[in-house]
Formats: structure tokens, sequence, C-alpha cells
């Protein structure tokens, strides 16, 4: 029988994998991608690949066939809510029907109270994870919500100043590294059946730590300015971004003044078994994965 990692050429799934051959060494691994070409170097070190796109429902089977366990790795962006829970589903769909034990699916912070229809599709996903059979565990775990924060980072440092239209809003994401260690700890070890777990960062920061953080990276006087919606949107749109874009960013904003994603937890630091990363590290770490990028 076999652990098998979905989306496993990404950033978020090829560390998960790596994390779990860490901490589980005699675990049999399956990495399972799109593009058998681009994980060669996974082959080159002995790991098992599979073709395995949540397009392809004969290559979801072959890809979970013999599986204990498979990561349904939802981690992606691209194509919309009701693709991404579509394939989505084909992907539990599939492993419960190839026999797997358990279910380990990543889901989005707080969906029942997430308002962007962007993000719709996880609220489903995550009930039929609880109904497709096999033993579930969520994880909500909010990959890309430090990235979207860091944007604001990496503009502020651009213009000057932090323009935002976030009011006193205040956000808890998680450092990348310990979603993926957690990940890697939830597949690799018992007890987390039936569970669904919350994954924040250790405390809530607002615009204004934001605005510090890139006045620290800077060595210059940084400050954050509300705005508001309107203004917001004429910012972007004389920065000639596309309204799809504006439209995205102001619903992402509403979402926060809404107090959603704003509570911290405990459950990264209990499934580490250690203190998680500080929240402002968390967004400080995606900086120089974006800056080139804006």
């Amino acid at each position: 029988m076999s652990v098998v990692i979905t989306g496993a050429n990404g950033e978020f799934g090829r560390g998960v994998l790596e994390a779990v051959a860490a901490l589980a060494p005699g675990e049999r691994l399956i990495a399972a991608v799109r593009d058998p070409g681009r994980a060669a170097d996974l082959r080159e070190r002995g790991l098992e690949v599979r073709p395995g796109s949540f397009d392809d429902p004969a290559a979801l089977a072959a890809a979970f066939a013999g599986a204990r366990a498979v990561l349904v790795n939802a981690t992606f962006f691209g194509g919309g809510s009701e693709l991404r829970g579509q394939r989505v589903a084909a992907a539990i769909r599939a492993a419960a029907s190839a026999g797997a034990a358990r279910l380990i699916v990543t889901s989005w912070p707080d969906p029942g109270h997430a308002a962007l229809p962007d993000v719709a599709d996880y609220a489903r996903s995550e009930r039929l994870a609880r109904e497709a059979g096999p033993a579930f565990t969520i994880l909500r775990l909010g990959y890309g919500l430090a990235d979207a924060v860091a944007r604001d980072v990496i503009w502020a440092r651009r213009d000057g100043e932090l323009l935002a239209p976030a009011a006193s809003a205040r956000c808890a994401p998680a450092a990348v590294p310990d979603l993926v260690e957690a990940t890697a700890r939830v597949i690799a070890g018992p007890g987390h059946e039936g569970q669904c777990y919350e994954l924040t960062g250790p405390r809530a920061i607002g615009w204004d730590d934001l605005a510090a953080l890139a006045a620290s990276m800077d060595g210059r006087d940084i400050r954050y300015r509300p705005a508001g919606p309107a203004e917001y949107r004429a910012h972007l749109a004389a920065r000639g971004l596309p309204a799809q874009v504006i439209d995205g960013l102001l619903g992402l904003y509403g979402e926060f003044r809404s107090g959603w994603a704003a509570t911290p937890g405990p459950d990264l630091a209990r499934l580490l078994g250690r203190a998680p990363a500080d929240t402002l590290e968390a967004v400080r770490q995606r900086v120089p994965r974006w800056a080139a990028r804006l």
C-alpha cells in the first residue's frame, strides 16, 4: 500500500512529498503529477511518478491504484471556482473508488463564511470529502493568503506608502513551510481521522504591521493609508490592472474587512509540536517570491 501526493510538481505538493519522505522514510510514496516530464528529478531519487491530472478520470484511477492514503491537493487557483470544484470532486471520488482508506483534503480558511465566489467550491469539496466513504482529514490551510498580503508589502515598497481598502482589518496567514510540515505530519501520523484543522499564523496582524514590514525591509518610513473602494479601484486602474483583477482584489479586501480569516487558532502549533513562524515572518518569506513578478 502507498501514499499518493497529488500536485507533486507544485511548490506545496512537492514540499509535502519531501517532508513525508523525511518523516516516514519507509513509506512508499507516489507522486501524482499533471506533467510527468517535469518530475524527472523525482524519478532520479527513486520515487514513483504517475500521471495524475484532475481532468483525466482514467489517469486518476491508475494513479490512486493501491493507495492507502491520498492527499487531494487543492492549492491551485487558475481556472476559477467551478472548474477547481469539478477537479477536486473527481479526485475525491477516484480516491474513494480506488479503495483508499484515508483522504487528506486541502481547503480554504473558514469556507462557510468566505463570501468570495472564487472560493465557493471549497465548502462543497469539504462536504464531499466527509461523505465519500474513506476516513477524512480536512486541512483549511489558506495556501496563498500570505502571498496576497505580501503583494501589499511589495507595492508599498514601490510606492512609498501602503494604500489599501482594508480599513482596520486583521488577518493571520501561516508560513508556507509550516503548512507543508503540518500536512506531512497529518499524512505520516495516526489519529487525524474525522478532523478538520484550521491552520493559521499565531497572531493577527493589520495593515499598519504590513507597512512597518515594508519600512523595515527598505530602511525608510512607509505608512499605511486606508482607501475607500472607489479610490483603490481608480489607483489600480491607473496602474494598468485589468478590471477582473481589480474586482477580485476588492472582493478579497471586503472579506478581510468582514473579519474573515482574522482569528488565530492553536491547530497549527499542535500539529507541528512547536510554535509556528510569526505571522509577519510568514508574509516576509513570500515577498522575494513575488517581488520580481509584480
